[in-house]
C-alpha cells in the first residue's frame, strides 16, 4: 500500500480550511468569534458542528493575532 501525497501542508492554513469545511467560507474572523462565543454555552457552533479543544486553541490564536502590530 503506497501513501498518497497530500496536496497541502497539514499545518499551514488549517484554520482557514476548517472554516471553509464548517460553512464559513473565507470569513475566518467570524468563525473564530463564533467558536469563542459558543465554546462554554453549548459546545457547538450555530450550524450544529461540535467545538473541539484544538479548535478553541486555534480560534484563540486568530483572536489574539488581530492585535499584532503590522510593520
Amino acid at each position: 500500500m503506497t501513501k498518497k501525497k497530500l496536496e497541502f501542508d497539514l499545518k499551514e492554513g488549517t484554520f482557514t480550511r476548517m472554516s471553509k469545511e464548517k460553512g464559513y467560507g473565507d470569513n475566518v474572523q467570524k468563525f473564530a468569534n463564533d467558536i469563542m462565543k459558543h465554546k462554554d454555552k453549548t459546545g457547538k457552533l450555530p450550524n450544529g458542528k461540535k467545538i473541539t479543544p484544538l479548535m478553541v486553541k486555534r480560534a484563540n490564536f486568530v483572536v489574539n493575532a488581530r492585535k499584532f502590530k503590522k510593520k
